[in-house]
């Protein structure tokens, strides 16, 4: 039982961090279009927003895909393996300025992210089909569903909070002696740190 305890939550909760690190970029977009002197990247919402498309387009192939890989693998390692990765990979959006000096490395970041956002669903699936019987699954994937409500809504409230304690450390020299901040960054940094 204290078995079956411990995989059902590390499914919820391993999920549910998953969603720490899946639209990020659509909370930083309103100070990535902001201009250069105003600590934005002047991109425009068009350009952003095909970006963002990468992460859909990635998953929708991935969790295919995954799932007949996870069927191979371990289902434990699988989930953390893709949650690890995915999360570095969010954090270096924010850490390291080439991974946003085009749209175009943007949109090969979220692609990735999104390919790796599809090892979450397969293992959780079959972790509940392995340690729960068919009568007990409909009652518990119902509240194991609930982790991606909980994960999207701990994502606004924790780049926020990213924003709030780490944002002021994000400088950018943009010439002549002026230097503005780009708290933005702090969207995938502080979310992605959550998750590892």
């Amino acid at each position: 039982k204290k078995m079956r305890l411990k995989m059902f939550l590390g499914a919820i909760f391993g999920y549910a961090a998953y969603y720490l690190v899946r639209k990020n970029l659509a909370l930083a977009i309103p100070g990535m279009i902001q201009p250069i002197e105003n600590g934005g990247l002047g991109y425009t919402k068009l350009q952003l927003g095909i970006a963002l498309s990468a992460i859909s387009i990635a998953y929708a192939f991935s969790k295919f895909i995954m799932g007949a890989v996870s069927d191979r693998s371990d289902a434990r390692k699988f989930l953390v393996i893709g949650l690890i990765i995915s999360s570095l990979l969010m954090m270096s959006v924010g850490l390291f300025p080439f991974a946003t000096s085009s749209v175009t490395i943007i949109f090969m970041f979220m692609l990735a992210i999104g390919w790796l956002s599809g090892m979450g669903w397969p293992p959780c699936g079959r972790i509940m089909v392995h340690w729960f019987s068919h009568n007990e699954r409909r009652f518990k994937m119902s509240i194991w569903n609930t982790s991606h409500t909980f994960g999207s809504g701990l994502l606004g409230n924790l780049a926020a909070l990213g924003t709030f304690l780490i944002g002021g450390f994000f400088l950018m020299d943009i010439g002549g002696g002026v230097v503005v901040e780009q708290s933005w960054k702090a969207v995938f940094v502080f979310p992605s740190a959550v998750a590892l």
